[in-house]
């Protein structure tokens, strides 16, 4: 009779800046994000053609006042593609951080991993959640943190570093049986 081996993981996360930001940059990763960031971009870029063209026009008709302003906005179409929506897309995902997770900010979580699903404790509000694997639609590592994000947009995140080498590459294994990997995060 063969054996089953019983895995079973645990570790805890402080939730503090770094760990929202690198949530905020996984975010930004998504290629839906991405696609908007860049439809956006080509709008300010094609802007930024039409207000050289006006104010090239406008110092040609000596209309000084009209060709400033054009040159005004040339400048802050030309500064939205290049950084602008970038910062624009950070305030909004910082502003919504803000607002969600207003409870668990600085807070531990303890997540324990096993055959069954991911068990996640929140110390600061006593709650205990029950995740099966299909309720996770994709994980990924990125940087030094695993990711996993279920159909409902609930985040487990782990500290590599906070893992031993033998639960990380437990941890991989699980995740790889149970869960699709996504390339989003590299």
């Amino acid at each position: 009779m063969e054996r089953e081996m019983i895995i079973m993981i645990k570790t805890k996360l402080n939730l503090g800046p770094d760990e929202f930001k690198v949530i905020r940059e996984i975010s930004f990763a998504r290629p839906s994000i991405k696609k908007n960031r860049k439809i956006l971009q080509i709008v300010c870029v094609i802007g930024a053609f039409i207000m050289g063209i006006d104010t090239l026009t406008s110092f040609l008709d000596h209309s000084i006042g009209n060709a400033l302003i054009s040159l005004a906005c040339l400048i802050a179409f030309i500064w939205f593609a290049k950084v602008g929506l970038y910062y624009e897309q950070d305030l909004i995902f910082k502003i919504i951080q803000n607002k969600a997770l207003d409870n668990v900010k600085n807070g531990t979580i303890e997540y324990i991993f096993d055959s069954d699903g991911v068990t996640t404790i929140s110390e600061l509000e006593f709650v205990t959640s029950k995740y099966k694997w299909d309720a996770f639609q994709w994980w990924c590592v990125f940087k030094n943190y695993i990711y996993l994000q279920t159909s409902t947009k609930k985040i487990v995140l782990v500290k590599k570093s906070n893992l031993t080498p033998e639960d990380y590459e437990s941890l991989i294994s699980l995740l790889s049986t149970h869960v699709q990997q996504k390339e989003i995060c590299h």
